[in-house]
């Protein structure tokens, strides 16, 4: 049953938690991430995905193939070269230095999002920070030698939208990116809600959900 979040913004209502992720086992989390568009989909889901493109997601979504996104990433079972693996292995590592750099306190929320409007609309939070009052969310990124070019201009469009899809469904006002570039090297940037942007983005999202429904 979904239950309100609190501590949202007053212009926007509060996402409704969806299940929680703690301790939940594999074929339930990989059921709730089939069940709709997650924030790390957002920028498949609308074609501004460099990793993955609209017809590879509904190939997902639809249950017709698989990816190394698809997997838990508290499974043991994923090899170590896996982006995804090292990404969940550094992320505390990250938060905890962007407390360092910041003095922002931060805590995780394990649990799935919803959007209050749009039940298909979902996110995973890496973090919540406590106490600040101009930035509510943290995401944690790690890029290798090879991603790391992505980031030479600021945040790439694909995480943008990324977090403007956590905004949304959150309701929240601004959310800090945290990446750590090859392995040394860590960067933080603000992203401010742009209602705009998010509106467009929802109406892309629900005619891409739209095919998912009707296979």
């Amino acid at each position: 049953m979904a239950h309100p979040v609190p501590t949202c913004s007053p212009r926007h209502r509060p996402a409704l938690q969806l299940v929680k992720t703690q301790n939940l086992p594999r074929e339930q989390w990989l059921l709730v991430r089939q069940g709709g568009i997650g924030s790390s989909d957002a920028a498949a889901a609308v074609g501004l995905n460099p990793y993955q493109s609209a017809l590879e997601l509904w190939m997902q979504k639809t249950g017709r193939a698989t990816s190394p996104s698809d997997m838990d990433p508290r499974d043991d079972l994923q090899p170590d070269e896996s982006p995804m693996y090292w990404g969940t292995l550094l992320e505390p590592i990250v938060a905890a230095h962007y407390t360092r750099r910041t003095g922002h306190r931060v805590r995780r929320i394990n649990a799935v999002l919803q959007h209050p409007d749009y039940p298909w609309m979902r996110a995973n939070i890496d973090r919540e920070v406590m106490g600040a009052p101009d930035v509510q969310l943290l995401e944690c990124k790690t890029a290798g030698i090879q991603g790391s070019w992505l980031w030479r201009d600021g945040v790439p469009e694909y995480v943008q939208l990324q977090v403007q899809h956590q905004l949304a469904v959150t309701g929240k006002q601004a959310a800090d990116v945290a990446v750590l570039l090859g392995g040394q090297e860590l960067q933080i940037y603000r992203i401010y809600r742009d209602d705009t942007l998010i509106a467009h983005l929802i109406d892309l999202e629900r005619t891409f959900w739209g095919y998912v429904e009707r296979d």
